[in-house]
């Protein structure tokens, strides 16, 4: 893993923290909007940043919130490949959502499985209880 220079990272969670505030005030488009700002600042070898992780992980999350789960499940993925996202239970989560909803069951399966036995029941609590529901019932 490799660290942003401070005035990018710097750059980065001012404008996370933005599309936060947007995104708890029901704003889905705008939070998306600064997200990508967020995103656009970021090196072209992304993968190697924890930033880049949590700035994928915020454009995913949006995304799925606005029903758009083909490109939710993008970045989401490429959140995945990130620093400390293979073992994220969230990122696991939702992209166990967004393939359950496009109908990829068995790829949903493995994803809230993965979020499962990395983040327990608690993952799972302000969902939606369809996809738990799914989960119990492929066990």
């Amino acid at each position: 893993m490799t660290i942003l220079p401070s005035i990018l990272h710097d750059q980065i969670t001012v404008l996370l923290e933005a599309g936060d505030r947007r995104f708890e005030k029901g704003d889905d488009h705008g939070a998306l909007a600064k997200y990508r700002e967020a995103e656009a600042l970021l090196p072209s070898e992304r993968e190697r940043f924890e930033d880049s992780t949590w700035v994928l992980v915020a454009i995913g999350d949006a995304l799925f919130q606005l029903a758009q789960f083909e490109p939710a499940r993008e970045a989401l993925d490429a959140a995945r490949r990130c620093p400390q996202g293979e073992d994220n239970p969230f990122i696991h989560l939702r992209l166990g959502q967004c393939l359950f909803e496009a109908g990829a069951l068995a790829q949903a399966q493995t994803h809230l499985a993965r979020a499962f036995e990395h983040g327990g029941l608690a993952v799972f609590e302000d969902e939606d209880e369809k996809y738990l529901t799914y989960l119990q019932g492929t066990r």
